[in-house]
């Protein structure tokens, strides 16, 4: 796990689904374990390194990364629609135009 966590709010489902991933699961085998840790790992970085990219959607270079590791994120948490996801996926709004 990484020392420091994103603040972006978009982060949150990443972060949550990793934290998941890394809680001790008695039902899974200790090698199905050692599967979680590196996609918790991954999870935590994208969140770090991607969660600004949200509002920007399809506009920007590392949007389907991130849109990978929502859809990941939102499978272990059990979440629907992650690609519509408003946490996820926040929308840039547009600054209000003053009328002259």
């Amino acid at each position: 796990m990484t020392n420091t966590r994103s603040r972006w709010p978009a982060a949150q489902h990443l972060q949550q689904a990793a934290d998941q991933l890394r809680a001790h699961d008695p039902h899974l085998a200790d090698y199905q374990q050692d599967y979680h840790a590196p996609v918790a790992d991954w999870l935590d970085e994208a969140a770090n390194e991607m969660a600004w990219l949200a509002p920007f959607r399809d506009h920007h270079g590392g949007y389907r990364p991130w849109r990978n590791a929502t859809r990941i994120a939102h499978g272990v948490l059990d979440l629907p629609n992650p690609d519509d996801c408003p946490v996820c996926h926040t929308r840039v709004r547009p600054e209000p135009r003053s009328v002259s």
